[in-house]
């Protein structure tokens, strides 16, 4: 099942708090725990956003891997060293500092939705990735 389709740009307040959009935060509640799960991109100067039942999912799959491989470590410890950021009465979450700088978010917060899970980017780099992106799919049509 898709869960997160589309592209909405919210604004970032003073504290950092930012909405998450109202069309998603229904996928984004659960019995433990309403927010996201927030980790920052390998590569790309954004933010992975999913479900706490995403996680699970990759817990799941984690499981049945062998856990001595390095390279299911490596997962591990980027899946697992995620954020949690519980939604605020308002639908907004608090994206820390740190993840904020690291990738580049200052006053806008563009939400793309990935299927399963959707990225937050500050808007001029994702327009950069998009038109990589469009170039790149062009030439696989050729």
């Amino acid at each position: 099942m898709t869960e997160f389709v589309g592209k909405f740009l919210n604004k970032i307040d003073k504290k950092g708090r930012v909405s998450v959009p109202a069309l998603w935060r229904p996928k984004l509640l659960g019995a433990e725990f309403s927010g996201i799960v927030a980790q920052l991109t390998n590569g790309y100067n954004s933010i992975d956003g999913y479900s706490q039942k995403y996680l699970e999912r990759y817990q799941e799959w984690l499981d049945k891997q062998d856990p001595l491989l390095e390279g299911n470590e490596y997962e591990a410890t980027l899946i697992f060293g995620s954020s949690m950021l519980p939604f605020d009465k308002e639908g907004r979450v608090l994206v820390p500092d740190l993840i904020r700088k690291k990738a580049h978010l200052k006053n806008d917060a563009l939400f793309v939705g990935m299927g399963r899970k959707f990225r937050i980017w500050e808007p001029s780099s994702f327009e950069k990735y998009e038109n990589k992106a469009r170039e790149y799919m062009k030439k696989r049509k050729l």
